[in-house]
């Protein structure tokens, strides 16, 4: 049973306050049956119940579910002050044992592992399967993780056909609820386990994201409000590359992109920085930045008569949130007079699940006669039905995919083809990191509009530096 909420029946026939009810049953301790009842602070508001997903072997919640659950017992913490640990527990060479076991005897097994832990963890359901043999869980403290994991080796001894079992480690690490918004600390929670569990792809920081694993997840909620002051205070750097038109190379617009030092001065990588702001949800608000920084600026080169086109970089995510759209959009009728030096350029680290809302928004900017360009397209279906759904007046087509398409014939052929097919539509196309005079020459035969590279130009933080030495072109 999974915390069903009761309530008992008083003698004036009033009800008590809710209690959260959960039933464990445990074959390997003599099919015994366990209830426990527990206050209704510990019960989970009912969104939180309907979304929660499990692993259908032990029980257990899934990656995504163990992080919201944890969110809402970290919220509770705010209010009991009761501290709570994170436990990472690996069972090594559980998966091959398994394998080996009969179907029957393996279910046992998983149901066993899964009832052990959520009967240590908070409120009996914090516990998470994180991977074939990476289990989580929150708890209190004073939990004996040591002889836990002894009792779960000498379960998998037991059913183990050859009698070996597995060897238990675990690694633990404090949970403490920073002052973050319910939504952020979600979003954080399952950064944090994702890194502890080794399986995040890259490994963003500033100098405290490099921790041990005891401070890790207190280490993501510091980088988060590091990197919500830095952004909302404007602390950060912008450098501006060239697009040039083709066959001329004379400069069209730049693409405006951020620059991040971590707490060394150390540069870090965008691709990193930017994977870091989406997954803890904090993107939009880097976007808002960047949009607020930019207008400021043009304004400031406009009135030292320098009219310069620049586009800035918009986060797929970013565009399905609402506020992000509506902030934007409050930008644009305040500073009307610089928007026709200024561009949007969509990009799509994260994929844009709602394109019918997101083409909504787009038609609002395109309003204030802002121009829009897709980026990274043409290296993957949902490119076409974002060009399907949306109005815009460009695309940018990245480097790889130009240099494997112009190896064969058919490749060349696909490309002037994609080409054509944006020129048909109105919509203009960039090549991007054009980097010697071959591949320029290729992009234009192909009949591309637009280029940008190392061969026309670096990112600079000063712009001024492109004309320096013709000072008629503005």
């Amino acid at each position: 049973m999974d915390n069903i909420q009761v309530r008992f029946s008083q003698q004036d026939d009033q009800l008590s306050p809710p209690v959260s009810m959960s039933g464990y049953f445990l074959p390997d301790l003599g099919d015994h049956f366990f209830v426990a009842l527990r206050v209704a602070i510990n019960a989970l508001p009912p969104e939180i119940v309907a979304s929660i997903r499990r692993d259908n072997a032990s029980g257990l919640l899934d990656e995504e579910s163990l992080s919201k659950v944890v969110t809402e017992r970290l919220v509770a913490q705010r209010e009991t002050g009761v501290a709570h640990k994170f436990t990472l527990m690996t069972l090594n060479a559980f998966d091959p044992l398994c394998k080996r076991m009969e179907q029957i005897e393996r279910a046992e097994l998983m149901a066993s592992v899964g009832a052990f832990l959520r009967a240590h963890s908070v409120a009996g359901d914090t516990a998470g399967r994180l991977g074939s043999e990476q289990f989580g869980m929150l708890h209190k403290p004073d939990i004996p993780i040591g002889a836990l994991e002894k009792r779960i080796e000498e379960c998998i001894r037991d059913a183990d056909p050859k009698g070996i079992g597995v060897e238990v480690s675990s690694t633990a690490t404090d949970f403490t609820a920073e002052v973050i918004p319910p939504g952020d600390l979600a979003r954080g929670v399952l950064y944090s386990i994702r890194r502890f569990c080794d399986r995040q792809e890259h490994g963003f920081t500033f100098s405290r994201l490099m921790g041990q694993a005891n401070n890790l997840v207190n280490s993501t909620f510091s980088a988060m409000q590091d990197f919500g002051t830095r952004v909302d205070e404007l602390k950060f750097d912008v450098v501006y590359q060239p697009i040039v038109r083709l066959p001329t190379a004379e400069i069209h617009h730049f693409e405006v992109l951020v620059r991040f030092n971590d707490d060394d001065g150390k540069l870090i990588p965008t691709q990193e920085l930017i994977a870091f702001a989406e997954q803890v949800n904090m993107v939009h608000r880097l976007d808002l930045a960047m949009l607020r920084r930019t207008l400021k600026w043009i304004k400031s080169q406009l009135e030292t008569g320098i009219t310069v086109r620049v586009a800035v970089n918009v986060s797929g995510h970013s565009l399905e949130n609402p506020d992000f759209c509506r902030s934007a959009i409050a930008l644009f009728e305040r500073n009307r007079e610089t928007l026709g030096q200024l561009m949007l350029e969509v990009t799509e680290t994260s994929e844009i699940k709602d394109v019918d809302t997101a083409a909504k928004w787009i038609s609002r900017f395109r309003e204030f006669g802002i121009e829009i360009c897709l980026d990274d397209f043409g290296t993957g279906a949902s490119n076409f039905r974002y060009l399907s759904a949306m109005e815009v007046d460009y695309v940018k087509i990245d480097g790889i995919s130009i240099r494997q398409s112009m190896k064969t014939g058919k490749g060349k052929a696909f490309m002037r083809s994609l080409v054509d097919l944006c020129h048909e539509i109105g919509v203009e196309v960039v090549g991007e990191m054009v980097e010697n005079d071959a591949m320029r020459d290729l992009i234009t035969k192909a009949g591309f509009d637009y280029a940008q590279g190392y061969l026309f130009g670096k990112p600079e933080a000063d712009i001024t530096l492109y004309w320096r030495d013709a000072p008629t072109h503005h």
